[in-house]
C-alpha cells in the first residue's frame, strides 16, 4: 500500500512517498523549482519525482496525506474552503486517472507523528515548537507505538517561531533567517533585557497585548509589540542595519539565551508530565543547534531525537505515517525504525550524469570510485574547495555528504574564503563532518543522536580546537555531523582517506547550493553551480572535474600545499520573498509547466 504525504506550504512544500508503512523517498519541491522555501508553490514536481522514484503513478495510491488540517485552517482565518479548487491547486487531474483520498492532518499532529515514529522510541516526550499551526505555535504531547496525546498547547499569540523571525528581522535579517541570528548569538553576551520570559511550566511575553481573533494577526501583533520594545529599551545600533551585523551580536545573545531558558522549562514541564525519559522535538525552532545542544547537556531528558527534516517539510511524513497506520491496522503496532539516515531523495545514475556532461565543455575524468576518492582527498588535503555531489541527496537543510561542498578544516581562513564563494556572510560558523571511531577525542560529552543530521552545537575539546580551526565557534563549540560507515560508506571512505594524509579525521562540509538558492538537486544543477562559483573541484559520482586553475599536481601522499586562486567575489546575497499568500491555493495561478504527476 502506498501513502502520499504532502505539505502545502505556504512555504517549504514537499512529498514524500510510504510502501507499507516505510518511508521510500521523499523531496522537497525546492530542490525541483530552484526557488528557496518553495512559496506558496503546490508540491507538484516534487510528487511527480516521488511517483517516478517508485516507478508507479497517481492511481496507485491509496491515500494522500496533507500535514495540515485545510479546512480549519481556512475557517480560523476567515476564507471558505473551496474542495475543489485546493485539490487541483495541489494535484490538477490529468488523464483521467483517478485522484486517491485525502486526509488531512492537523499541523502539530503531523509534526509530532514525523519525530516519534521515525524515532525508533516505544514512548517519548513530544514538544513540536515553530511559528504556526492551523491555532497553536507549541504544543506537549506523550507518544507511544499506538498514539500520540495531546497533554497542553500554547496559542498562536504565545509563538516562539514567530519571536525569534522578528527578532532576526531587527538585527537586519529577513524572517526566514533565524539561522543567521543564532550563529551571530556566538559572538556577544546575553546582557540585554528581551520581553520573553520563562514561568513554572510555561512562558509568557510580559507586556504583550491581549491576542486579537484570528491566528493570522498574532503575527503583526507580535512584531509590532516586539519593535515598540526593542526600541523603547534603548539598543545601542540603529534597528536593521544590515552593514553592522555585529552590532547586534549581544542582542542576538540575549535572544537566544532567553528561548534556550524556555525549552529547557518546557523540557522539565514534559518530564514531569510524561514520566517519559526520552524526548524527541519538532517543528521549525527545533532547527537551533545551540538550543539543542543546551537541552541535550541539561541532563533533563536520557535521549533527545530531532527528525532531519523537523520544519515545515516534514509534515507530509508526518502525515502519511499517521495515515497508514490507521489504514494498516498498524497503530497499536511497534514503532517504525530509528531513521539514521537523510538520503530520501531520488539516486543519480550514470546515465543522468552523462547527460548533464553532454554539451558542457568541461574537462571531466571517468575513474573508479577508489580513484576518485583518492584524487578528491588529495585535493582537500591541498587546500582546494570540493564539491561532492554522490549517491541520493539529503532531505531537510543541513549537507550531510550527499551535496556538499568540502574544504580541509584547519585553517581559520577557510571560514572567509568558503563563505566567499557561498555568497555568505562572513561572520557566519561552518560545521565539520567527523568520523565516528574518532568522535570521544574530539568532543565532549557529545549527544550522538543529535549529531546524525547536524542538529546540535556540541563543546569541542581543547586538544582538538586547532585541527577543526574552521569550524569551531568563537564559544569553542562546532555544530558537527557524525559520519558512520554503516550509513555512508562512500563518505566516510573520503574522510579516512583525507585522515591519512592529514592526520586530520574530519572534513569542512557545507551544503552545494550559492547564497539565496537551494540545495542542488541533481548532475544538471551541480555543474550549473559549479561553473558559476570558485569552487575548484567537482565530484559527481565516479567523475571528477578540475577549473583550470587546478594547475599543480596532485599527489596521493605527500607533497606541498598547492597556491591557492584569488578569493573571489562569489555571488550576491540573495533575498527571501516575505509576503507569500498563506493559504496559496486561494490566489495561485498554475504554472504554465506543470509536471505530471500522474508518474
Amino acid at each position: 500500500m502506498y501513502i502520499l504525504g504532502v505539505n502545502t506550504g505556504p512555504h517549504d512544500s514537499s512529498a514524500c512517498l510510504l510502501k507499507d508503512g516505510e518511508l521510500i523517498v521523499m523531496v522537497e519541491q525546492e530542490r525541483l523549482s530552484r526557488r528557496k522555501r518553495a512559496f506558496g508553490e503546490a508540491p507538484r514536481a516534487a510528487v511527480a519525482a516521488c511517483l517516478r522514484a517508485a516507478d508507479i503513478s497517481l492511481g496507485d495510491v491509496a491515500e494522500t496525506a496533507v500535514g495540515w488540517d485545510v479546512p480549519l485552517l481556512s475557517e480560523v482565518e476567515g476564507a471558505p474552503f473551496d474542495a475543489a479548487r485546493f485539490h487541483e491547486w495541489l494535484l490538477p487531474d490529468g488523464g483521467g486517472e483517478r485522484r486517491p483520498p485525502t486526509r488531512f492532518v492537523p499541523h502539530h499532529m503531523a509534526h509530532a507523528a514525523s519525530a516519534l515514529w521515525t524515532s525508533g522510541f516505544e514512548d517519548a516526550a513530544i514538544l513540536v515548537l515553530d511559528g504556526r499551526g492551523e491555532c497553536r505555535s507549541t504544543t506537549l504531547a506523550r507518544g507511544s507505538a499506538g498514539k500520540i496525546e495531546v497533554i497542553r498547547d500554547w496559542d498562536t499569540s504565545l509563538s516562539l517561531g514567530n519571536f525569534y523571525s522578528i527578532a532576526a528581522q531587527w538585527a537586519g535579517f529577513t524572517m526566514w533567517d533565524a539561522g543567521k541570528l543564532m550563529g551571530l548569538a556566538s559572538y556577544g553576551r546575553p546582557d540585554q533585557a528581551v520581553p520573553l520570559i520563562a514561568a513554572e511550566d510555561d512562558y509568557t511575553f510580559p507586556g504583550a497585548p491581549a491576542p486579537r481573533r484570528r491566528p493570522a494577526q498574532h503575527y503583526l501583533q507580535l512584531h509590532d509589540f516586539l519593535y515598540e520594545y526593542f526600541g523603547r529599551n534603548n539598543y545601542p545600533y540603529a534597528q536593521g542595519d544590515r552593514n553592522e551585523p555585529m552590532a547586534h551580536a549581544s542582542f542576538a545573545a540575549s535572544v537566544q539565551a532567553a528561548l534556550e531558558d524556555v525549552l529547557l522549562e518546557l523540557a522539565r514541564f514534559a518530564r514531569r508530565r510524561t514520566g517519559a525519559d526520552r524526548l524527541v522535538l519538532a517543528g521549525g525552532v527545533a532547527l537551533n543547534c545551540a538550543a539543542n545542544g543546551r537541552l541535550a547537556r541539561s541532563g533533563i531528558f536520557s535521549d533527545i531525537y530531532v527528525p532531519p527534516v523537523p520544519h515545515d517539510a516534514g509534515v507530509g511524513l508526518g502525515a502519511a505515517l499517521l495515515a497508514d497506520r490507521e489504514l494498516s491496522g498498524r497503530g497499536d503496532g511497534g514503532p517504525a525504525h530509528r531513521m539514521r539516515h537523510a538520503y530520501w531523495g531520488p539516486g543519480i545514475t550514470a546515465e543522468d550524469i552523462a547527460s548533464a556532461l553532454h554539451g558542457a565543455g568541461l574537462a571531466t575524468m571517468h575513474l573508479s570510485t577508489e580513484d576518485v576518492i583518492g584524487r578528491t582527498a588529495a585535493h582537500l588535503a591541498a587546500g582546494r574547495l570540493v564539491a561532492w555531489c554522490a549517491g541520493r541527496g539529503e532531505v531537510g537543510q543541513r549537507a550531510l555528504g550527499a551535496r556538499s561542498i568540502l574544504c580541509d578544516p584547519r585553517h581559520r581562513s577557510a571560514v572567509a574564503r568558503l563563505n566567499s564563494v557561498k555568497g555568505r556572510e562572513i561572520w557566519r560558523p561552518l560545521a565539520p563532518s567527523v568520523l565516528e571511531e574518532y568522535w570521544s577525542a574530539v568532543f565532549e560529552a557529545a549527544p550522538l543522536s543529535l549529531c546524525e543530521f547536524m542538529l546540535a552545537a556540541v563543546p569541542v575539546r581543547a586538544s582538538a580546537r586547532r585541527m577543526l580551526a574552521a569550524a569551531v565557534h568563537v564559544d569553542g563549540t562546532a555544530r558537527p555531523h557524525v559520519v558512520r560507515r554503516s550509513v555512508n560508506e562512500r563518505f566516510w571512505t573520503l574522510i579516512d582517506a583525507f585522515r591519512r594524509l592529514t592526520g586530520v579525521p574530519a572534513v569542512l562540509n557545507t551544503s552545494f547550493n550559492l547564497a539565496g538558492e537551494p540545495v542542488v538537486f541533481g548532475p544538471d544543477d551541480a555543474i550549473a553551480t559549479f561553473v558559476r562559483s570558485d569552487i575548484e573541484v567537482l565530484v559527481l559520482g565516479d567523475c571528477l572535474l578540475e577549473k583550470p586553475s587546478v594547475s599543480e599536481p596532485v599527489r596521493d601522499q605527500g607533497g606541498r600545499r598547492a597556491a591557492r586562486p584569488a578569493r573571489g567575489t562569489g555571488v550576491a546575497r540573495g533575498t527571501l520573498d516575505s509576503g507569500m499568500p498563506f493559504l496559496p491555493w486561494q490566489s495561485a495561478a498554475p504554472s504554465e509547466e506543470e509536471p505530471d504527476v500522474q508518474r
